[in-house]
């Protein structure tokens, strides 16, 4: 009997089946959840925090405490990232336009000068 066609055949399985192995070690599967770790913030959670903390000798109030979740939870969501990235556009932009005009009274100065 002739096992050229079986060699061939397993060959093909056997390529499948390491680019199935690969795929799964590698690729980003749709199926892994991208959830943020922090959720909801209730008051339990809070109140525990509270409790922690100043068992700790740190005390700190539940309403801060419910504030820092909830900014933790918009930096992990990154829509801390884009308002800080817009006040520091606008920042720069400031600081740009205060040396241009800096520039154009030191010309003037010198313009100033020169006629004088």
């Amino acid at each position: 009997m002739n096992a050229g066609p079986f060699y061939v055949f397993f060959g093909i399985l056997g390529l499948m089946a390491g680019a199935l192995i690969v795929w799964f070690v590698l690729a980003d599967h749709p199926f892994e959840s991208a959830e943020i770790p922090g959720g909801p913030v209730d008051e339990a959670e809070a109140s525990l925090l509270a409790k922690m903390m100043s068992d700790e000798g740190r005390p700190m109030d539940e309403e801060s405490i419910v504030r820092l979740l909830r900014l933790h939870g918009e930096y992990v969501e990154g829509r801390i990232r884009d308002e800080l990235a817009a006040q520091d556009a606008a920042r720069l932009d400031q600081e740009r336009r205060q040396a241009e005009a800096e520039e154009t009274r030191a010309v003037q100065e010198m313009a100033g000068r020169d006629v004088g």
